[in-house]
Order: C-alpha cells, then structure tokens, then sequence
C-alpha cells in the first residue's frame, strides 16, 4: 500500500483523477467509506503490435480486441501516524472463452489477480501524489524482496481452522482488507 500526506478526503480527488488520466471510469464512489472503483476496461497491452495493427490500428482502433479485462478498486483510510492515508489498490480480471464447438459463443471467466500490476499501479500513482519515479521503483523492488510466507492456517484437533498471521494487528487488518477486496 502507499501512505501519503493528508487525509482521505483530501487524497481523494488525486485519487481519482489518477484512475481517469488512466482512461479507467469510476463506476463505484463511497467517499464515507474510502472506497471508488474502476469499469472493466480491455487490457490492450496484449494486443500484437506489429506493421498491420499499427497501421489499421490507427484507423479502425476497435479493430483489434484482446479476451481479457481489468478492474481495479481502491480504498482509502486514514493512516496510522496521523494526518497520513493508506491507499491500497486491488485487481480484479476477467477472461474470454469459447463455449460452444463453433466458438460463437462465449462466457466471460474470473482469472486471478495480478500483484504485479497492483504494484504497477501503486508505483504510478506514487508518481501521481509527487514522489520521484526513481523512488517509487526503489520502494516497489524493496518490497518484493520480502519473505512471501506471513500467514498460515493452522487446524485444531476437532479440525477447525484458524489463520495465524506474522503481523501486528493494525498491519494484519489491512492485509485481511485487501485479500477481501481481490476477491469480491
């Protein structure tokens, strides 16, 4: 997650208009509660980008359709050390398959999220907020050298399950907050 300067209703704004300057709408606003979230948009990154789709591209653009979608959500809260906000963003894909032998019909598929483009995402709105980019690449290499094993569940004799995690409470909360958010 990212802490900037300010409150949350004061972050706010950048926020969002980070995710517009992204060309992503914000379907979802609950400023009380910290919270936007983005429209599925294409993921056009995967899109070839050879003589022929920059040349018609430029042309037709929806020429060119790549079967998968992105979302991101966002939240806000107010940091630990006052008059800080922690900004956590969380990814949601969909994928396009075939359904039918005569591939026309499709179903549209969850695919995992994707940490490296949360962190992507992070390190740019780091960028956003002021930070220098040099900095926002150093604090995103600094965090992925990080141990990846911070939680596990651990069963009871009667077989219940508990999560266990090697974390402070206030770090172990938000942790708890962004795993609900990747998944729905």
């Amino acid at each position: 997650w990212l802490v900037v300067a300010g409150t949350p209703d004061k972050a706010w704004g950048t926020a969002k208009d980070f995710w517009q300057e992204n060309g992503l709408l914000i379907t979802l606003e609950l400023p009380e509660a910290g919270v936007m979230e983005t429209d599925w948009a294409e993921n056009r990154a995967k899109i070839p980008q050879d003589f022929l789709q920059n040349t018609l591209g430029k042309v037709i653009d929806s020429l060119y359709s790549t079967a998968e979608r992105d979302k991101f959500r966002t939240r806000l809260e107010p940091g630990v050390e006052p008059g800080t906000t922690e900004i956590y963003i969380s990814h949601r894909g969909m994928y396009e398959v075939f359904v039918s032998e005569g591939k026309d019909q499709t179903k549209w598929q969850p695919r995992p999220p994707d940490p490296e483009l949360e962190a992507e995402m992070l390190r740019r709105m780091m960028i956003r907020f002021g930070a220098d980019e040099k900095r926002a690449a150093a604090s995103m290499a600094a965090v992925q050298e990080r141990p990846a094993e911070r939680a596990k569940i651990v069963r009871s004799v009667d077989g219940a399950g508990t999560l266990e995690m090697q974390e402070r409470f206030d770090r172990a909360w938000r942790r708890v907050g962004l795993a609900l958010d990747r998944v729905g």
